[in-house]
């Protein structure tokens, strides 16, 4: 498993010199898709990276491909990532926390 980890790791890095920051890329297309459908409020970063998942799971229904799964399994990963970060920023009513504790 660690072998997988750290190859899944090294997909990561060399997606984010290639392509740039992954959770800017994430938030800057949920903005981007959010004009685009006349939504009031932007995508999260972390639900775009979701919907890739989906995107990938999707194509499973096809021909096996093992690349298929390796980008599920690291948009999935960002996307948790992603979350956390966003959940340690704001409270569950979407308040800035530092707002709320003081």
């Amino acid at each position: 498993m660690e072998n997988r980890e750290q190859k899944l790791k090294e997909i990561r890095k060399s997606k984010q010199e290639e392509y740039g920051d992954f959770g800017v890329a994430m938030n800057d297309i949920g903005h981007l898709w959010s004009v685009l459908l006349g939504l009031d409020a932007a995508i999260p970063g972390h639900v775009v990276a979701n919907m890739y998942v989906a995107a990938k799971l999707y194509r499973t229904k096809k021909k096996f491909k093992k690349d298929t799964y390796v980008d599920a399994a690291n948009y999935l990963y960002q996307a948790e990532e992603m979350h956390k970060q966003e959940e340690e920023i704001f409270n569950t009513q979407g308040i800035v926390k530092d707002q709320v504790d003081g």
